[in-house]
């Protein structure tokens, strides 16, 4: 399949951001109220030509309202989004000429096949060759059930269709809204190899996650959203605060833990499911085998936790935001939203 297409001219005329590639979707002072609800809160973020960005944050803080916003669906109460040089939603019309994607899940005629739907969808925005739909069905990895009714895909190749339509008109920016979400490990695991794939050759994707693992196994750089505002935003690399927690299991849990919580500060272990996950330093772990084995308790993993839950690096990210706020930072809007 071949890269988005873009106006090599127009580019040279965007401001430029990340490592000297043109922006090509941003957001000025976004907000929105709902009533006494302030579901995005003055949010100011910039996507790069090339960039897997994600849009990371947990289920309610306005990831959804965000991207109704950037396709025009909502009005924002003040604040614009800009696509390329067209700022929405002044210029919807133009601006979603640049996009593809979908909010929320991806809905389809059932009794129809997949082809038929993207033929119909598509001529929405213009004409669609049957040479295009078959391209985009073997990007997605859907090129053997063209042919088959869409009533009869599971809810992964649902997924893989709607990506599919989001790229039938070559967009410079697909936007994809939780697109793993409610899929089995295999479906997952497809959908980010797809989003992987894009990246790699060069398709600008915009992905609203609430998983921070997703976001790191695809996306060169993101955004992390809490309460309708942006706590910090850059390369992924640089997102995943620093941790020296271990997770362990042995063969005597309660015994382990009382060994551990012993000898560790106070407050530094904690039980994840089957695991005791402490925060060590150095030379902790050697200390901490030697004393489970002293005391007859077999040692099955040490591991590092480098999945460290999103909650958690929002409580950490957080406490540093109301630094930052004690500081004369402006305050955090209220509330949430999708």
């Amino acid at each position: 399949m071949s890269a988005s297409t873009y106006d090599s001219a127009l580019d040279a005329q965007l401001p430029l951001g990340c490592d000297g590639r043109p922006i090509v979707l941003s957001t000025h002072g976004l907000t929105k109220d709902f009533k006494r609800l302030r579901a995005v809160d003055n949010l100011d973020l910039s996507v790069c030509r090339g960039d897997v960005f994600g849009f990371l944050g947990p289920n309610g803080c306005g990831k959804t309202t965000t991207i109704r916003m950037i396709f025009g669906l909502t009005y924002p109460t003040k604040g614009y989004v800009q696509v390329l040089d067209h700022k929405l939603p002044r210029d919807r019309v133009e601006a979603l000429r640049h996009l593809g994607g979908f909010v929320d899940d991806p809905m389809f005629y059932g009794n129809m096949t997949a082809r038929r739907n993207l033929r119909l969808f598509g001529e929405m925005n213009g004409p669609v060759a049957e040479e295009r739909i078959t391209e985009v069905l073997e990007a997605v990895g859907l090129a053997d059930r063209g042919k088959s009714k869409v009533g009869g895909y599971s809810h992964g190749m649902r997924q893989r269709l709607g990506i599919a339509l989001a790229l039938i008109h070559n967009p410079d920016i697909i936007v994809l809204d939780e697109p793993t979400s409610g899929l089995d490990p295999q479906g997952m695991k497809d959908v980010r190899e797809l989003i992987r794939e894009l990246g790699a050759r060069g398709t600008t994707v915009f992905l609203s996650s609430h998983l921070l693992h997703e976001v790191e196994l695809v996306c060169n750089r993101a955004v992390i959203m809490s309460k309708g505002r942006v706590i910090v935003q850059g390369l992924v690399s640089e997102l995943h605060p620093a941790s020296h927690a271990v997770k362990v299991l042995t063969g005597d849990q309660s015994k382990a833990w009382e060994i551990i919580s012993a000898m560790a500060a106070p407050g530094s272990a904690r039980h994840d499911e089957d695991y005791i996950v402490v925060d060590s330093g150095d030379g902790f772990v050697p200390e901490m085998v030697r004393r489970l084995v002293a005391g007859d308790v077999d040692v099955l993993a040490v591991v590092p936790a480098i999945e460290q839950g999103l909650e958690d690096m929002f409580l950490e990210l957080t406490a540093e935001g109301e630094i930052a706020k004690s500081a004369g930072a402006p305050p955090a809007g209220a509330g949430g939203g999708k």
